[in-house]
């Protein structure tokens, strides 16, 4: 419903309202004199139906008028209630979408401008402000490293994310009004003590170990991508397919049944899956590319302690490339 509509029910109640006014003014003042005048008796009796009749239209007309408008008002805010829910859902799928790889790319943070944009247009004053200081924070993160297009969140400003990412979540809370106020501080604290027992248990878990190659020491998926362009190097007439044998599919699976996984795959199909899904898989920037005799290439960047193990023994038993961790 549109505010214009709103607020054209709302002037036809105001108009109605001093109709009745004006009327229950005359009928005060000259309901006495009139009814001297006709006298009394059935005319009287006519004349009193007659202004109880106007006076019933009027007020019914005032009522129905009200109505309408409550009605009007009641579905823009169930319109405005579920805008609001579908964006702070969506604000939140993708804050778990970065944090869950513990990386920023240039698809997210470019995202998060239009996310603060329509945070402004049907968001609450306080949601907005606690969404601006996430935003500031992402945003600082992210520049700090201009060298990459992909940048880490460092561990020391994790525990900062996830707060601001829960304080938002509450206000969210109180912006849909699911609650009239934030929550007790003793609870946000408990809260964020159990978000950060579990991030810690996570990166615990986490293998951040790196990998010696050539003398230069890597991370998983610079190495693979330093081992692939060196086999290319020292064997420049190398085809795509030769290639595919030396560095097979399964070296790229986390486990043997597998598929839809490789170690490489034509520029042309990573530039594809790129725009497909929005997420890079592969190492495409400028000087990450390989020229092969027959085709161009990219390196998955997709490794972690589940499937680099394979990469590793695969190319030290096949190729002798040396790589210790």
């Amino acid at each position: 419903m549109s505010v214009k509509n709103i607020e054209e029910t709302r002037k036809q109640g105001i108009k109605i309202l001093m109709i009745l006014g004006v009327v229950g003014i005359v009928v005060f003042f000259g309901y006495g004199p009139l009814f001297d005048l006709v006298g009394g008796g059935i005319p009287g009796r006519v004349l009193g139906a007659t202004f109880g009749s106007i006076f019933a239209i009027l007020m019914t007309m005032f009522l129905l008028n009200k109505q309408t408008e409550i009605e009007q008002q009641s579905k823009k805010s169930e319109r405005v209630f579920d805008e609001k829910v579908q964006l702070y859902k969506t604000i939140l799928e993708s804050a778990k979408n970065m944090l869950k790889d513990n990386q920023l790319d240039s698809k997210e943070m470019l995202a998060l401008p239009f996310s603060l944009i329509q945070m402004q247009m049907v968001g609450g004053d306080e949601a907005i402000k606690v969404y601006t200081a996430l935003f500031e924070k992402i945003n600082d993160i992210y520049e700090a490293d201009k060298n990459n297009e992909v940048v880490e969140i460092p561990e020391s400003q994790a525990d900062e994310v996830f707060s601001l990412l829960s304080r938002f979540s509450v206000q969210c809370r109180v912006d849909l009004g699911i609650s009239d106020s934030a929550i007790d501080e003793t609870i946000f604290a408990r809260a964020i003590k159990a978000l950060k027992k579990s991030n810690d248990a996570v990166k615990g878990r986490r293998d951040t170990s790196k990998y010696t190659f050539n003398g230069k020491a890597y991370a998983k998926g610079k190495l693979v991508h330093a081992v692939v362009q060196d086999f290319v190097a020292q064997n420049p007439k190398t085809t795509f397919d030769a290639l595919k044998k030396a560095f097979p599919n399964e070296w790229q699976a986390d486990n043997p049944n597998q598929r839809n996984r490789a170690v490489f795959v034509s520029l042309s199909d990573a530039e594809q899956r790129y725009k497909d899904t929005g997420y890079k898989r592969h190492f495409l920037k400028e000087g990450e590319t390989i020229q092969l005799l027959d085709e161009i290439i990219a390196v998955s960047n997709q490794w972690g302690i589940g499937n680099i193990g394979n990469f590793v023994d695969g190319a030290n038993q096949s190729h002798n490339s040396k790589i210790f961790k």
